[in-house]
């Protein structure tokens, strides 16, 4: 594995709090990150189907899981879009991709595919994405406009850039990330705040469009009027 890695890392004394992050800005090994976000899986399990609820995921969807780590997320969006939607779960290291596969695998899931990205670019495949989806990952990525300016590359015009994070006032630690500043490099790109949900009590939970095609800012326009 090169010098960054995906996935969140905190140290507090001998206590290891991990996110479903990048570690770009840290380095553990994979077996020790898919054990920790199994850990963290445990404790949010309850929300993930309300997350995708919110999302309106419907099968057909191309949905891309950047960060994916241990599959939380992946696993269950892929079941959602199926039979004719497509899930790439992305990551930079190889051995949780792995992992991710064979869990789909096991789970009877055959609509998902792995992505091997880079630090500044997810490198998907396609370009035709519908949700791009962030999960406690877009704080450690290093260079934070430079990935979403690659991320909407990838977009279909009215694609969704998803970002669940903490501000300061809600992370005890260093794991967290102004939701005012995404707002900043997500205007830079044409991408505003579109939807807000209310799922989780520690963490934002936005959903970022441009006002193209069947963009809910469009929407939300319409009804000025």
């Amino acid at each position: 594995m090169s010098g960054h890695r995906w996935f969140g890392i905190a140290v507090a004394g001998c206590v290891l709090a991990v996110g479903q992050a990048f570690a770009q800005l840290a380095q553990q090994p994979a077996e020790k990150y898919i054990d920790a976000m199994n850990r963290l899986e445990r404790g949010i399990e309850e929300k993930i189907p309300e997350v995708i609820e919110k999302l309106r995921l419907k099968p057909g969807d191309i949905v891309a899981d950047i960060g994916s780590g241990s599959g939380s997320f992946s696993i269950p969006m892929a079941k959602a879009i199926a039979p004719n939607g497509i899930l790439y779960a992305v990551d930079i290291d190889q051995k949780m991709l792995d992992y991710v596969a064979d869990r789909a695998k096991k789970e009877g899931v055959t609509n998902l595919r792995t992505v091997l990205g880079a630090n500044d670019d997810p490198r998907l495949p396609v370009k035709n994405v519908d949700v791009a989806f962030f999960h406690r990952v877009l704080h450690m990525i290093e260079h934070r406009q430079a990935y979403l300016n690659a991320t909407a590359t990838y977009l279909k015009p009215d694609g969704r850039i998803v970002v669940i994070d903490k501000n300061p006032d809600q992370s005890r630690d260093w794991m967290w990330l102004k939701q005012s500043d995404v707002d900043t490099w997500m205007a830079a790109i044409a991408f505003y705040p579109a939807e807000t949900f209310d799922v989780f009590t520690d963490r934002y939970f936005v959903s970022y469009q441009r006002p193209y095609g069947n963009s809910v800012l469009l929407k939300h326009q319409s009804r000025k009027q």
